[in-house]
């Protein structure tokens, strides 16, 4: 079967379950960390489809890494009961991928990608969350990420539209028009 397709499903029915007990939110955080945890220890993966741990060793290993409230605790581990009991290991951090997308359309959230030479301060951050908000008229999330060799500026990514701030950017477009001149001199 597809990843794709099994994915939605478990993330599909994920977002039902947490609506239903309200926790939805909650859940969507705990989410975003876990995933954090599997890019961040790429051997997670590995240790979680070994099949040398049992099926409790595998849930305590991930309920240790949640924290959360009780039912959303328990919204997580029944979940991820059932993808171990299926032997679904592999489909875990593409599930809350899917789950994690799925949420966002649900709650209407727009993500915004924003890169910047330096990090970011958390007033200029809070600054421009407000803007976009109130441009957009949707809740937004804020995921940023520092490249020195933009050299200054920024790039900003809403959907499909790209706004391109940076100074390597603008170096660049002085560099194509000073060739452009100079082809029509010669």
């Amino acid at each position: 079967m597809d990843v794709g397709v099994l994915s939605v499903r478990y993330a599909k029915a994920l977002l039902e379950y947490a609506q239903d007990k309200g926790v939805a939110e909650e859940l969507y955080s705990q989410a975003k960390m876990l995933l954090d945890c599997f890019a961040e220890n790429p051997s997670l993966s590995v240790t979680l489809e070994d099949p040398l741990l049992t099926h409790r060793q595998k849930l305590e290993l991930i309920s240790s890494a949640l924290s959360c409230s009780q039912m959303a605790k328990e919204v997580l581990v029944n979940y991820f009961n059932l993808i171990i009991s299926k032997h679904r290991e592999p489909y875990m951090a593409s599930s809350l991928r899917s789950f994690i997308e799925l949420y966002r359309k649900s709650a209407g959230i727009t993500v915004v990608k924003m890169i910047t030479a330096v990090p970011l301060e958390k007033d200029m951050e809070d600054k421009i969350l407000a803007k976009v908000s109130g441009l957009l008229g949707k809740k937004v999330e804020l995921q940023k990420s520092v490249d020195p060799s933009i050299e200054g500026g920024f790039i900003f990514d809403i959907d499909d539209y790209r706004l391109d701030a940076s100074v390597a950017n603008r170096i660049r477009q002085i560099r194509q028009q000073l060739l452009s001149k100079n082809k029509r001199i010669v």
